[in-house]
């Protein structure tokens, strides 16, 4: 090569010809904004609010499944219908504990006019009003079963009994799976389906123990999909888990994620991510001015008149 080493050590002598030969140029040390980052895996999680398993107050069998796996749902929404006898004798119960606590309410009115208009017993107003505090709270606890089991108790109070029971779903969301058939024999702890608000998914990342002082609620991320490496969503830390894993050292980062309209994501899928620690101005060159010897970089420093000084960069 055409350049030479002067005796000073680490430095080189360049000719204008040998510089626009080479094609080398000269250019200044920049201040940029850089962030550090942390590269971590995980998952996508759903917390349990925002997931449900459903089951019936009434016990009975599956008269009919009004919804199917994949189907997205309301909460409230009717998805299958329980029947059940006993509802019937329920109702029943409720519809004459209303109109005895008619009859009480009519009977206490009349025995408070009459005492009003000094005609009446004071024992025999006490009794009325007994006997009108017990009808209310026997109609209002038959009521409150009835509502609790989903029955309409205003079509019950007009005569209109049903021998069914509907199954309602808790949250919104997604039905994910199935568990009964028509007909299944179902109790009070029978899951008959399962429901999942995948628009509320999380990703929960594992960190490790030495890189845990360095992650702060706020923090932007960066996240990838492992089966989809072309998706690319963002989010933000949300919070950081109060234990640590004693077998991986690693604690759970928990990053809610920003808008992912257009994208299918289900809990459990795996990702990789990168969270962004901070942010300083540092020195920066672009990547062609350094150079690579030994497994160490260097650059080297115009000092004016040809001559460079070979210096190590240490990132």
């Amino acid at each position: 090569e055409n350049e030479h080493e002067t005796h000073e050590e680490g430095v080189i002598e360049l000719t204008d010809l040998q510089m626009q030969t080479i094609g080398i140029k000269v250019g200044s040390i920049e201040q940029r904004q850089l962030s550090g980052t942390i590269k971590a895996t995980g998952t996508l999680k759903l917390s349990p609010q925002d997931r449900a398993e459903v089951t019936s107050l009434a016990q009975g069998s599956a008269k009919s499944i009004l919804v199917k796996e994949g189907q997205r749902v309301t909460q409230g929404q009717t998805l299958a219908l329980v029947e059940n006898t006993e509802i019937v004798a329920l109702q029943k119960d409720y519809l004459v504990a209303s109109h005895q606590l008619v009859l009480a309410q009519q009977a206490w009115q009349r025995q408070q006019h009459l005492h009003e208009q000094g005609a009446g017993v004071e024992k025999t107003l006490q009794q009325a009003k007994a006997d009108l505090d017990m009808a209310d709270a026997t109609e209002r606890g038959l009521r409150q079963q009835l509502q609790q089991l989903g029955i309409n108790t205003q079509q019950v109070a007009q005569g209109h009994f049903s021998n069914t029971a509907p199954v309602r779903s808790p949250i919104n969301g997604v039905v994910g799976e199935i568990l009964i058939s028509t007909g299944s024999y179902i109790d009070n702890e029978t899951v008959l389906m399962k429901v999942y608000n995948n628009r509320a998914l999380h990703a929960d990342l594992n960190i490790f123990e030495t890189d845990i002082a360095d992650i702060h609620i706020g923090q932007k991320v960066t996240i990838q999909l492992s089966d989809q490496t072309s998706t690319q969503l963002t989010g933000t830390v949300a919070f950081i888990t109060a234990t640590l894993n004693d077998l991986s050292k690693s604690a759970s980062v928990h990053v809610n994620l920003d808008a992912t309209t257009g994208v299918t994501l289900l809990p459990n899928m795996f990702v990789s991510a990168v969270i962004h620690t901070s942010e300083q101005t540092c020195d920066a060159a672009p990547d062609e001015a350094i150079v690579m010897n030994a497994n160490r970089h260097y650059v080297f420093v115009s000092l004016g008149n040809g001559r460079f000084s070979k210096q190590e960069v240490i990132a």
